[in-house]
């Protein structure tokens, strides 16, 4: 006892003697201390590498990486074994395990499993426990093996992101720690960004389908040289022109409409939504109410004039019409009377537009009208001879040299 005592003693006078020495020592003395003190610092340093070796190799023993391993799968504790992980090699980052964590913490089960078949095979799936030895002392590591991912969009010049980073244009990811990712491809297009995500589980080599909700689209209409006005906007482009453009964003109200110069004004269309049919046609009425006021007075002018010409019994009296349609209409009321002349009186005129049509086929505007007649035929000097008579017309026009006029008409209505 009293040996250790006087150890003690020592041992302190000695600490004593190295504190002093210390708290007065200059920068010039330095050198001389380390030397005089030389056996003391490398015991120090000797002492401080066997605890660090020990902790080193407590930390890397397998029980506590397997331990700690189970902790990070079960409890999505990334931080509890990444230091831990190697993938081809090579040191991660906490956030890179992330995703093979959180997988494993929803699949509890199979994260104890995993740390039981490392314990025994030092190997499970894509796990593989290793033990690269620094001289004597074990230096467990659990090697993964990176799994390939390639992600298909239906937009080439889509850019595709796994948990928001970015990967090559040819949308492979390669180096891949299995587990659970976040799929998000993004179209920019002229009517906005469009966007699509969804959260896969990927644990093994995989191609992913990723359907970004754009279409492009190709137009068709009765006028091809139409102007096309998109969300109130012209683009600049005929319907002919318009094929496989896009893309265009869907379910996002993009309206299409079209816009024509008309000898008797400028026509749009309805607007037709965009839906995820590609091709879409879109017909321009071009019957606005300066056509119709114009029809109509053609039309009143022919039957008018078809009635004066009746009278005086002279077909060429009919105006605004090709000869044929003069004769064609002359003989389709006119009576024939074996004695005394027959009178003719329009008594109503209705062009029935609703019912009609209006076309443009080889470069001409054209129109087949529904023309309901209601008139008289009399005797002159015979007034209780008389007869009333309605009747149905399709009367075809044209458009010529800046006047409507009519080229055929066809009874479709007898009485």
């Amino acid at each position: 006892m009293g040996a250790i005592n006087e150890i003690l003693l020592k041992m302190k006078e000695y600490f004593k003697e190295l504190y002093n020495e210390i708290r007065g020592l200059s920068f010039n003395e330095l050198k001389n201390f380390i030397f005089k003190r030389r056996l003391f610092l490398i015991s120090v340093l000797i002492i401080f590498i066997l605890i660090g070796f020990s902790f080193g190799s407590y930390k890397s023993s397998k029980n506590i990486v397997l331990k700690n391993l189970q902790i990070a799968l079960k409890e999505d504790k990334p931080e509890k074994i990444y230091k831990k992980i190697r993938v081809d090699g090579k040191k991660i980052k906490k956030e890179d395990l992330k995703p093979l964590t959180e997988y494993y913490s929803e699949n509890k089960n199979q994260a104890i499993n995993i740390a039981k078949d490392l314990k025994t095979k030092d190997n499970s799936g894509f796990f593989k426990l290793v033990n690269k030895k620094i001289l004597f002392i074990d230096n467990y590591t659990i090697e993964i093996e990176p799994i390939v991912v390639k992600v298909n969009t239906n937009f080439e010049n889509a850019k595709v992101y796994i948990n928001s980073n970015e990967i090559a244009a040819t949308n492979i990811k390669r180096g891949l720690i299995p587990g659970k990712y976040s799929i998000r491809g993004e179209l920019e297009t002229k009517y906005g960004l469009v966007s699509e995500e969804k959260e896969v589980f990927i644990m093994e080599n995989k191609e992913i389908d990723l359907d970004i909700q754009a279409i492009n689209i190709s137009l068709t209409s009765n006028f091809n040289d139409a102007d096309v006005i998109i969300n109130d906007k012209e683009i600049n482009k005929k319907v002919e022109e318009l094929k496989n453009y896009g893309p265009i964003p869907l379910g996002q109200d993009i309206e299409i409409q079209l816009k024509r110069d008309f000898p008797w004004g400028t026509v749009l269309s309805e607007k037709v939504k965009v839906g995820d049919v590609p091709n879409i046609n879109i017909n321009i009425n071009m019957a606005n109410d300066k056509l119709i006021e114009d029809i109509e007075a053609t039309i009143n002018n022919f039957y008018s004039s078809t009635f004066n010409a009746l009278n005086n019994g002279d077909f060429k009296l009919i105006e605004n019409s090709k000869e044929d349609a003069k004769s064609k209409i002359y003989d389709s009321i006119k009576r024939e009377s074996l004695f005394l002349k027959n009178n003719y009186e329009l008594n109503e005129l209705k062009t029935e537009i609703k019912s009609s049509e209006f076309f443009y086929e080889n470069g001409v505007y054209k129109g087949n009208i529904v023309v309901n007649l209601n008139y008289h035929i009399s005797k002159k000097l015979i007034p209780f001879i008389d007869k009333n008579v309605e009747e149905m017309f399709l009367t075809s026009v044209e458009y010529n040299d800046g006047n409507w006029e009519v080229i055929d008409v066809q009874k479709f209505n007898l009485e």
